[in-house]
């Protein structure tokens, strides 16, 4: 018997730095659920018929508690030793405690003993989260009002080892944002997210700058110190907080030329203007020569990095915007500007030839049919706003036959290697894109254009401002 106990004490001596790590944190659970414990047990045995097993029980308590007294004791003033408990069970048993309280109160420490490690383990995440963060969150999808500013978000915490820890410096605000103030791809953000980003509260942002503060074990790619950009699709955790938590494959090492501001504006929509161009137009990678192209909204931020593709490639650019936005237009290289105040906008397309592709960026609402009206045979209309979901409308029949087809859909790609982000707008969320952009910018051939920039509590006023037909490029959000 001796020898078991002595083995036993080698293995708690071994898990004693583990256990440091959450000791502390379990002890004021631990006398809570003892006095929790201890007031169901008088409710459940107040019948006199029970009164030994009463006894029992409550005897079983009163020596735990001690006993983890004892222990916490010893823990900050000596070292745990498992001899001394030993010789503390065997005089308890010496002295006239039954075999079976023994085996009870013996029962009750491993039980104890587990449920502290289980608490311990899975706490010891909380404690990481004592240092709250500033994040935008949309709390209700009632819209823009639903938002705010918050300043206690939980510090996210690297748990996976392709992860990288980003300290976000600027953001930009979306189109996508203000919808998902009204539920957009929320059924999306229940199937595809884990954990607390299933639900309400929801944080926005698509896209952010930021310094690399924390990686795991396997990432290769990025060091501590390293300036990144990123974007996310809708269902995606958003990247309007103080500090997020990333793959390293959807992480590019940010262009050096501009600020971080003005580098927020790029990745979200970059990416969505480099899918249209290269994957849904007549266009081809590097080359648009021969190719005439009209850009509806070209002082959108997707029409103004389109303008700048297209003309880079050796394409033709019209573009339509508001007046106040024409000299901007032009100075990305559109070859004409078809203004959108007071014009009659189907006389002044007919003043040009057809179109190989026509791309609707949003901006001032125009019937879609008129546009259409105005390609050539077999051109490419294409629209880069973000699209009508229809699962988002779904009941709770057809709510759940579309959530198990999704689910069969990801085991497939899991089991298959596929990356689970490519749903929807995610499959034009590409690092190979964002990289090319990159290299544009790095080359000096690609420009940013911000036209405001607000604080992390002037939220509403961003979303507000995106959704105007006036505003000029992005708009972004800076947590500097």
């Amino acid at each position: 018997m001796d020898e078991i106990w002595f083995h036993l004490s080698n293995q708690v001596e071994t898990l004693q730095i583990q256990t440091s790590l959450f000791a502390q944190q379990g002890q004021q659970w631990v006398i809570t659920w003892l006095t929790q414990a201890r007031q169901i047990f008088y409710e459940l045995y107040e019948n006199q018929t029970m009164q030994n097993v009463k006894d029992i029980v409550q005897h079983i308590l009163i020596w735990i508690e001690n006993a983890w007294e004892q222990l916490q004791h010893r823990y900050y003033n000596t070292h745990f030793n498992v001899r001394i408990l030993y010789r503390q069970i065997k005089s308890l048993y010496t002295n006239g405690a039954s075999k079976r309280e023994l085996a009870f109160s013996l029962t009750g420490l491993v039980v104890g003993t587990l449920l502290g490690y289980y608490a311990g383990v899975n706490w010891g995440h909380v404690s990481h989260h004592m240092h709250h963060i500033k994040a935008i969150i949309c709390h209700h999808y009632i819209g823009i009002e639903g938002v705010s500013m918050i300043d206690d978000a939980e510090m996210p915490m690297i748990e996976r080892s392709n992860e990288l820890l980003v300290q976000v410096k600027a953001a930009s605000v979306n189109v996508v944002d203000t919808k998902i103030c009204y539920g957009y791809s929320k059924i999306y953000r229940r199937l595809l997210n884990s954990g607390k980003h299933k639900e309400l509260p929801v944080t926005l942002g698509r896209d952010c700058t930021g310094i690399v503060i924390g990686i795991g074990q396997s990432v290769i790619n990025f060091d501590i110190g390293d300036e990144v950009l990123l974007a996310v699709p809708s269902w995606a955790p958003g990247t309007m907080a103080e500090y997020i938590v990333v793959p390293e494959t959807q992480v590019v090492k940010r262009p050096k030329l501009f600020t971080f501001e003005a580098s927020a504006s790029l990745p979200y929509n970059g990416c969505l203007a480099w899918d249209a161009l290269v994957n849904r137009s007549a266009i081809q990678e590097g080359n648009a020569k021969g190719k005439r192209v009209l850009i509806y909204g070209g002082n959108t931020p997707v029409g103004c990095i389109l303008t700048q593709l297209v003309k880079l490639w050796g394409g033709h650019v019209v573009t339509m915007c508001k007046q106040n936005a024409i000299p901007v237009s032009k100075a990305l290289g559109a070859d004409d500007v078809i203004p959108l105040d007071n014009s009659d906008i189907e006389k002044e397309l007919q003043l040009h030839d057809k179109f190989d592709t026509i791309f609707y960026t949003g901006g001032q609402p125009i019937n879609e049919r008129i546009l259409k009206q105005h390609l050539a045979s077999y051109g490419f209309y294409v629209s880069t706003v973000p699209e009508q979901l229809t699962s988002d409308s779904l009941g709770l029949v057809f709510g759940s036959i579309f959530a198990g087809c999704v689910r069969i859909k990801l085991l497939i790609q899991y089991v298959l290697g596929f990356n689970m982000h490519q749903w929807k707008e995610g499959s034009k969320i590409n690092a190979t894109y964002l990289q090319a952009l990159c290299d544009l910018v790095d080359a000096d051939q690609l420009q940013m254009v911000v036209d405001r920039v607000y604080g992390p509590h002037n939220i509403e006023q961003a979303l507000y401002h995106i959704l105007d037909p006036n505003a000029i490029g992005s708009t972004i959000i800076t947590f500097q």
